[in-house]
């Protein structure tokens, strides 16, 4: 179940106005053939990015240029090998299985994802000198997680049984505030009129006011690999 109801949304102490229309201009986005750490179909995904008027927060060891990210849209896709146009917003628009349009960003996923960016999220393994086997394992019950607080999909974990997909909802629960901060939805497309929707992701901006200081103009991501 969601929190939303009652954790408003706010940024830099000031409450933004949420509709389906993307917020802040559009960035063109080309995906390729990659790899990915997880087996769910969805994050970790690797984005290559150019034009920013922000550098997005990345995990440690990210190349310079790159940052990860999860999807928050279980109904949705991303392709490789096409090019995508999105916008950054405070919501998923167009899209997702449940939470409305615009589905507004849950402070217990942006919680999550911050701290997965940062590279501080407990009992995330960060290391693959195991070959990626124990990130994949996060990966996937992260990416669980962010689906089931985004009414994505039912719980897929026992509440209280000690696994990793309990241990980050729980750490969400105790901890997380009641705003999103400086985490973002890139709100993707496949088309640069914004009509044929694809799979939302999200990003952390440097700071919480990130968003309303961007420039408009065009941005490019790439993913440049899909790790198993």
């Amino acid at each position: 179940m969601k929190s939303r109801s009652s954790r408003p949304l706010a940024v830099g102490g000031l409450a933004l106005l949420l509709t389906g229309v993307p917020a802040l201009g559009a960035l063109t986005m080309t995906l390729t053939p990659a790899d990915y750490y997880g087996g769910t179909q969805g994050g970790e995904f690797l984005l290559g990015y150019a034009g920013f008027d922000f550098v997005p927060v990345a995990t440690p060891g990210t190349p310079d240029g790159h940052f990860e990210t999860f999807c928050i849209e279980r109904n949705e896709h991303i392709h490789f090998g096409v090019t995508f146009y999105a916008a950054l917003n405070t919501a998923a628009v167009h899209g997702g299985v449940g939470g409305g349009d615009p589905d507004p960003l849950d402070p217990l996923t942006a919680y999550l994802y911050a701290q997965f960016a940062s590279g501080v999220l407990t009992d995330y393994t960060y290391d693959v000198s195991d070959g990626g086997a124990a990130r994949s394992a996060c990966a996937d019950a992260l990416q669980h997680v962010i689906w089931f607080i985004e009414e994505e999909e039912e719980q897929t974990w026992t509440p209280g049984d000690g696994s990793l997909a309990d241990r980050y909802y729980q750490d969400a629960v105790l901890h997380a505030g009641q705003t999103i901060g400086a985490v973002r939805v890139l709100n993707l497309y496949r088309d640069a009129e914004s009509t044929q929707c694809a799979q939302d992701q999200i990003v952390l901006t440097p700071e919480p006011g990130g968003l309303l200081l961007l420039t408009v103009g065009p941005l490019v991501l790439s993913v440049l690999r899909r790790r198993n």
